[in-house]
């Protein structure tokens, strides 16, 4: 992971949850079980799980990577 170490672990801890719940929801989507509709919902809940954060934290370890 290119994540700096200081966010490593806040960083993991939101991607468990995230990928938790994506797995479950896009199974739901593609079987069915979710209509399309609520896909706005499952990204605000994304949000909410932090994916934002993590993605910073991926970019900043990305930037310091390409920096050397």
């Amino acid at each position: 992971s290119s994540v700096p170490v200081e966010n490593a672990k806040e960083y993991s801890g939101i991607m468990t949850e995230v990928n938790t719940y994506q797995d479950q929801m896009i199974l739901s989507f593609i079987m069915g079980m979710e209509p399309l509709d609520n896909f706005d919902a499952f990204v605000e809940e994304l949000k909410k799980l932090g994916i934002e954060k993590a993605i910073e934290y991926q970019q900043a370890g990305l930037d310091t990577y390409n920096s050397h």
